[in-house]
Parts: C-alpha cells; sequence; structure tokens
C-alpha cells in the first residue's frame, strides 16, 4: 500500500485526546528494557557499512515506555548528522528506523517522513515543513522481542543540517502484542515528538501534561555522508528484448544497476526514426524481493505501460532514460517491431472453464484488419500432467563451509535460505537440458543454480529481486546460443499457465507475494474445477526439494495460490521456451472468410466426451506476424439437454426409447449430444442394459438415466 502527502501531516483519524482505542496515555509507566532477543525488521538490504552512517537520537536504551504506543500515531525525533558522521554535510538520508518492543506477534503499517527544523523559538527546535514521505509498507512482528523496524525512503533526501525525522504507524495496534517505543535517561526537552490528534497538534514527550517521558526517544537514521558522492546512475532494459515483436498493448521493464541511492525517476520513450516522445515516468522503483525467508513488498520496479493502438505498424526504438536527484542521466535503447493490431483471434466461444457439446460453434474476434484466414487445433488435456520437473531442494544450495549437506541454513552464515529463485529457475531450465538441450549447462543441475545465483545476485541481496531474475535469465543464456526465450506476466490466472506449461510445454517459474515471498517451479496440473472454484497445481517446493499440490484460484481478479496454509497472490510468472520446439497438435480446420465474423462449426469428431480440450486459433496476417489463442474447456453435454431427452425434443418418453434402440440394436443415429449419453445406467458400456434400463425409467420402476 502507498500514499504520499505534502501537505502538513497526513493524519486521518481525530480521537479523544487522552484515550485512544482502550489506552489511557495518562496510566503510561516506564519499564527497564528486559534481556529480549534483538532483531531488525527491514524492508530492504542495509547499504553496505562502509558506506553509510548511521546517526541516532541516543547511545543507549534504558526504559520502555508501556501503555501508551496505540496506533495511528507519528512519532519526531530530532536527528543531527554531525553527531557521528565525519564531514557529514549534503548528507543523502535514505533510512529510518524506531527501535520498539513487542510483547507477541503482530502487523504494524508503516512509513517515515523527513522535516524540516522550525527554529522560530531558537531554544526550542519544532518539526516543520515536511520534505519527503515514503511509501507505507506492512511488516510481520514474528513473535516477542526488540525490533528495529527499518523503512526506506522512496529516494534519498539531501539535507545540508539537522532534520526531523518521522515515524508513522497507520494502523491500530493489537493491544494484546503490548507494543512500546524506547528511551535513554536523559529526559531533553525538544527532542522527541508525539502526535495522535490533529486538534491538539504535538506533544513534546519529555514535557507534557499527560505523562513525560523519562529520556529520549530512540530514532535512528541511516544515510551517506557527503551526499554527492554517489556512482553515476545506469540504466538496463530488462524487456522488451532486441528485434521482439509486439502485439497490442506491453509493459516497458528497465532496472537501475549503479546501487545509486539518489535514483529521481526513469523516463520511458519511443521513436520511429525522429524524435523521441515520452510513454512515461515511473519514479517508483520498488521491486519486490523473495527469498523464501520474509514478507514480500508489493512492486513491480520500473515499469510503464505501452498502448500501441493509435501506432502505425513498423520498427521503433525504445529508450529508458534514468534521472537522480542530482540532474544526471543515463540512456539505454532497444529496438522492435511494433503491431498495433494483432493478428490475435481471440476465442470468445467456448470460454476458459466452460463446457462445451456437438455440435460446437467455435466463436472468435480480431481486431487485425489483414487477417486472410484462421486455423483451429485441439489437444486433449491430460487428467494429470507433469512437466517432468526434477525438484531441487535450497538447503543444497548457498554452501559458504563446503558441506553442502548441512543445510546451508542462514543461522549458521550460509545462503541456503535465501534461494529459492535460483532453486526454481534451475529446475524449470533442467526440463530443456531433458528434452535434449544439453549444451545449456553442464551438470549437475546444482551447479547451474549456483550461477543463476551470481548471475540473480542472490547473496548480495540476501534473495532475488524480480528483475534480476529476468534479466540475469537473459544475459546467462545470451551467449549460450540464445535458443532461450524467457517472457513475464503480472498476475496470471490459472488458464494461462496450464496453456503455457501443458500446451505450449514451456517451463514455468511463479513468484508469490505475502510472508514470505518465495519463488516456485510449476511441474503440472491435476484433475478440474474444484467445488470451491480452485484448481489443483503441482509445483517443485525449493523448502523440502519435493513436487507438491498446492490449490489456484482466482479472488476478485487475483489470483492466488494455496502454499504454506496460506492464500498467496501469483504476482508474476516467468515462463522459458525455444524457439525450435514444437508440441504436437490436431487440426481442426480453418476460417478463410470474415463477411460472417471469425468462426467455425465442429461435430467434434475424433474427441470423446468427458475430458478437457485445449482450443486454439492461429492467425497470419499478411505481413507474416503470427497471432495465438487458446482456451481450454470440457467437453461435456450434461448441461445442454434433458436427461434421457435423446431426440432433444423437451421431453424424455417413448419417443427416446426407440431412438435409443434404433441406435444401439440397428446402427441408428446417436443422442443428440452424443453417443455417451445411451449409457443410461452409467455403467460406462453402451449395449442392451441400457435399453432395459430407459424402458424401466418409462415406467417408472427406476430413476432418471445418467444423461
Amino acid at each position: 500500500m502507498k500514499y504520499r502527502c505534502f501537505a502538513g501531516v497526513c493524519l486521518t483519524i481525530i480521537v479523544v485526546a487522552t484515550s485512544v482505542f482502550g489506552v489511557d496515555k495518562r496510566q503510561a509507566q516506564i519499564i527497564r528494557i528486559a534481556d529480549l532477543p534483538q532483531q531488525e525488521l527491514r524492508v530492504s538490504p542495509r547499504l553496505a557499512l562502509s558506506d553509510s552512517c548511521l546517526i541516532s537520537t541516543t547511545d543507549t536504551m534504558v526504559w520502555q515506555i508501556d501503555s501508551w504506543v496505540t496506533g495511528n500515531e507519528l512519532y519526531k525525533a530530532y536527528i543531527d548528522p554531525s553527531r557521528g558522521c565525519p564531514n557529514p554535510y549534503p548528507f543523502a538520508v535514505t533510512e529510518i528506523n524506531m527501535p520498539m518492543t513487542f510483547a507477541g506477534a503482530t502487523d504494524i503499517y508503516a512509513s517515515v517522513d523527513i522535516e524540516t527544523v522550525d527554529l522560530t523559538d531558537p531554544s526550542c527546535p519544532f518539526p516543520g515543513e515536511m520534505l519527503t514521505l515514503s511509501s507505507q509498507y506492512q511488516l510481520a512482528v514474528p513473535q516477542a522481542g526488540i525490533y528495529s523496524i527499518w523503512i526506506p525512503l522512496d529516494s534519498p533526501l539531501i539535507v545540508n543540517g539537522p532534520f526531523f525525522a518521522g515515524f508513522f504507524i497507520a494502523n491500530s495496534l493489537d493491544p494484546m502484542a503490548y507494543a512500546t517505543v524506547i528511551t535513554d535517561n536523559v529526559p531533553a526537552l525538544c527532542t522527541s515528538y508525539n502526535i495522535w490528534d490533529t486538534t491538539i497538534g504535538f506533544v513534546d514527550l519529555c514535557n507534557n501534561e499527560l505523562y513525560s517521558f523519562p529520556g529520549r526517544l530512540l530514532m535512528q537514521a541511516s544515510g551517506l555522508p557527503g551526499g554527492t558522492e554517489q556512482p553515476e546512475p545506469i540504466v538496463e532494459l530488462i524487456t522488451p528484448h532486441f528485434s521482439d515483436t509486439l502485439l497490442g498493448t506491453t509493459e516497458i521493464w528497465a532496472r537501475e544497476t549503479s546501487g545509486s541511492e539518489i535514483i529521481d525517476y526513469i523516463s520511458f520513450e519511443y521513436s520511429n526514426g525522429s524524435s523521441f516522445f515520452e510513454i512515461g515516468r515511473d519514479y517508483d522503483g520498488t521491486s519486490p524481493l523473495r527469498n523464501g525467508v520474509a514478507f514480500t513488498t508489493p512492486g513491480d520496479g520500473f515499469t510503464q505501460i505501452w498502448d500501441l493502438t493509435f501506432l502505425a505498424e513498423g520498427s521503433y526504438s525504445i529508450r529508458a532514460t534514468v534521472y537522480d536527484t542530482l540532474g544526471r542521466t543515463s540512456s539505454n535503447t532497444t529496438n522492435v517491431y511494433v503491431e498495433p493490431t494483432p493478428p490475435i483471434p481471440r476465442i470468445t466461444t467456448p470460454g476458459n472453464g466452460e463446457d462445451f457439446c456437438t455440435p460446437l460453434e467455435i466463436l472468435m474476434s480480431c481486431t487485425d484488419e489483414n487477417l486472410p484466414s484462421v486455423g483451429l487445433f485441439y489437444l486433449q488435456a491430460a487428467t494429470n500432467y507433469s512437466a517432468g520437473l526434477t525438484a531441487i531442494g535450497q538447503s543444497s544450495l548457498g554452501d559458504t563451509n563446503g558441506n553442502p549437506l548441512d543445510g546451508n541454513l542462514a543461522a549458521n552464515g550460509e545462503f541456503g535460505d535465501y534461494y529459492c529463485a535460483p532453486a526454481a529457475a534451475a529446475a524449470a531450465i533442467k526440463v530443456w537440458y531433458d528434452r535434449g538441450y544439453t549444451f545449456l549447462y553442464s551438470p549437475p543441475v546444482t551447479n547451474l543454480a549456483e550461477q543463476l545465483a551470481s548471475q540473480f545476485s542472490t547473496r548480495e541481496n540476501l534473495g532475488t529481486y524480480d528483475g534480476d531474475l529476468m534479466k540475469g535469465l537473459y544475459d546467462y543464456f545470451l551467449p549460450r546460443g540464445a535458443v532461450l526465450r524467457f517472457q513475464h506476466l503480472r498476475n496470471p490466472d490459472y488458464f494461462t499457465l496450464r496453456t503455457w506449461v501443458e500446451y505450449e510445454e514451456r517451463s514455468a517459474i511463479i513468484g508469490l507475494g505475502g510472508n514470505p515471498g518465495l519463488w516456485l517451479a510449476v511441474d503440472g496440473f491435476k484433475g478440474w474445477e474444484q467445488p470451491d472454484g480452485s484448481y489443483t497445481v503441482s509445483v517443485a517446493d525449493p523448502f523440502s526439494g519435493t513436487i507438491i499440490d498446492v490449490l489456484m484460484r482466482n479472488d476478485a481478479g487475483t489470483n492466488r495460490v494455496f502454499y504454506n496454509s496460506l492464500w498467496r497472490p501469483v504476482e508474476i510468472a516467468v515462463t522459458i521456451r525455444s524457439v525450435s520446439w514444437n508440441p504436437t497438435r490436431t487440426f481442426i480446420g480453418s476460417d478463410n472468410n470474415n463477411a460472417d465474423g471469425w468462426s467455425f462449426g465442429w461435430n467434434l469428431d475424433g474427441i470423446s466426451e468427458g475430458p478437457a480440450y485445449f482450443l486454439r486459433a492461429e492467425g497470419f496476417d499478411l505481413t507474416n506476424i503470427k497471432g495465438t489463442a487458446t482456451n481450454l474447456a470440457r467437453y461435456d453435454c450434461s448441461a445442454f439437454f434433458t436427461t434421457g431427452d435423446y431426440n432433444n425434443d423437451g421431453a424424455a418418453n417413448f419417443l427416446d426409447l426407440n431412438l435409443l434402440i434404433d441406435f444401439i440394436a440397428r446402427g441408428g443415429p446417436a443422442p443428440v449430444g452424443g453417443a455417451k449419453r445411451a449409457d443410461c445406467n452409467c455403467d460406462n458400456f453402451v449395449n442392451i442394459a441400457d435399453v432395459v434400463y430407459y424402458l424401466n425409467f418409462i415406467f417408472g420402476t427406476v430413476g432418471l438415466p445418467c444423461y
């Protein structure tokens, strides 16, 4: 969740001044800090200690203030970078931290801000004008303890003197978690403030009518002394790739690679051979870090959706330019081919997940004006499909002590706990090795996983960012023949994922959000829709190193997977395909005339009722650009006809008995809807026993026929 506000302090509540959500601030009391475990709650990796400087309001923690913290409130602390940082100015502030204690697990929603110092009263500094406000983040406190809660600024802010740092708790905290703030034992005035009521305004925590704190509020700021000593920005385009053909609206994705902490935004532009025109800008480059350990902050990195609708078909250049807060820039350009009205014959009937029956009229729609014909294909979906993945356990990866069998736990200074992305990607690539592409890597596959981890910067970041994974895959395999192609999709649904993996025989990995965020390789699919609307998907689990079954469903537009007892959003899928791999499928026919719309009548010859089928429509326009669309539907006539009504006249009677006898005994026409409907007694055989059953049904001695 994100919000921005620069017009004063952004609080959305006005409450009774002394009693907030059952906590009476007048009843606050001090408790000496207990000997509790201390750990960090961090949104993003810390800067290298050699580069950053940490400034604290105080060097000691003595007291925790009980029965004061409520949530929905803002804390402020006076920060002076010259206190502990040599040659501090200009100082680039990157993160703010407020240590807190908790008696149990809870969630906390927090953001931070920087304000000027108001010296209207020179003897008493006061929070002044807000300079920047970060995004809001959700963090999970897992258990009792002392936590340093680090929240990054969206972009580093350069200051040239002391400032006020703010820490905003945006939710009402669980009273049973007993959250507290921490102080030293020096009650210095005009250094620590709190606001929970916009009518009352800021309260000096060491001097107020409710409860005066015994010391200064403990807060910290991290940043870069010198401010301007940041590397020159460097930008790379992740997608699209050079010479890609873009069909309709597409996403442009870039990343900044210098490590600069003062990136302002990335601008995206296009040109058709003349001037460049701006498509848009992205100021928020937040990219999810998925490591199987911590909560994943939602985001899509530096991206821009490019609507091609009003462009002319042809060759274009795409340029991404990064700007830092000092005005320095860097650009990266690639060339693509644009088809604004792609020859994609989207299947409108039958829809994904629907049932169909004979005779079937496949209906399609396409906006391309140069599409001469559409070809139709089908493939029977397997009841249980497996791509043949070999699950890779992350415990065998990330070794530093020479013993890959000891679990490689982060607690022991190793990296296996963060290796879900290399494990998933290596499992997905091994599929292609097993299909005969043995030149892709040298066994064992664990060596491939370690090489990918290096390409993904997994060790440096203690996990893998989405952009690093996508660009890392491309860069790793480009010098190895460039036979693999990589494609991504945000929030993929079950049918798209199954089409990719089963029909097109791609390999795929999915990035799950939530706590923790992680990567999983997709192995296959089982059965059909469950009563709750979910579907079964088999994945390679990096924790157990085995193939497991999970459920997948769509919740109000968000596709989720039930993994480790929680419904996790499927935020992204990355697929891997070969340019020379051609899966087998069966040709149905084609429509060569669009005068009455794109359609094809199919009597379902060659297929049987019961299974699900992939239906694929393919079109080539006059410039030989190919577009495809695939739906997955089930051949099931049970919902299309009245039970026992074989001639489809709306009633089940002796006329239907005569049709049944004629079909079974004399080889006459099958019941309308297919021969399977003649299996009256549901024994999976069509014979004279079904005639006897139907006769008994007519005379009321047995129940309805099966179909």
